[in-house]
């Protein structure tokens, strides 16, 4: 009896040692089974096969990465507040010189994909526009396409227009 009165009178506070030291076990034992565990974890990846891009692809996107970036840094430049106005007049009026050729070369591009000239690139500097195509050869048809083209979305007289084909290069 005397045993029986201990454990209904300390019954309370055997039971939460009994549970602390429960948790304590449960808790060394799954520390020792995270530190035995691997570091880190290899998962197998499964790569899509990318088709090589062409000459022309190549260089859209090297040339839509850098006008990005040129975008970005100048629109950074914009909006700096401690920059002279002068200076930041010129960023702007380049960043807008910089989206008008581009949007001028997508529109030449665009307009010259359903063209037997296609694939093609278009590239606007200076004043002047160069025409980049993988055909051989070009008949007097699509040069004066082209040259109408370029009149229409870039404001360019043919003089400042050139053709370059896969056998000019």
């Amino acid at each position: 009896m005397k045993g029986t009165d201990f454990l209904l009178r300390h019954r309370n506070t055997l039971l939460l040692v009994l549970l602390v030291t429960t948790l304590l076990i449960s808790g060394l034992a799954s520390h020792r089974q995270l530190q035995s565990a691997p570091a880190s974890v290899t998962i197998p990846v499964m790569e899509t096969p990318r088709e090589s891009l062409s000459a022309l692809e190549a260089f859209r996107a090297e040339r839509a990465a850098q006008v990005k970036a040129d975008i970005a840094a100048l629109e950074k430049l914009c909006v700096n507040p401690s920059l002279e106005d002068s200076l930041l007049e010129s960023a702007a009026l380049q960043l807008q010189s910089i989206i008008d050729a581009r949007q001028a070369e997508s529109a030449l591009e665009g307009a010259l994909t359903g063209s037997s000239l296609s694939p093609c690139t278009a590239v606007l500097s200076g004043g002047s526009l160069t025409i980049v195509t993988e055909k051989e050869q070009i008949t007097d048809k699509e040069s004066a396409l082209v040259l109408t083209l370029a009149a229409a979305h870039a404001g360019l007289a043919p003089e400042n227009v050139r053709i370059i084909t896969a056998n000019s290069q």
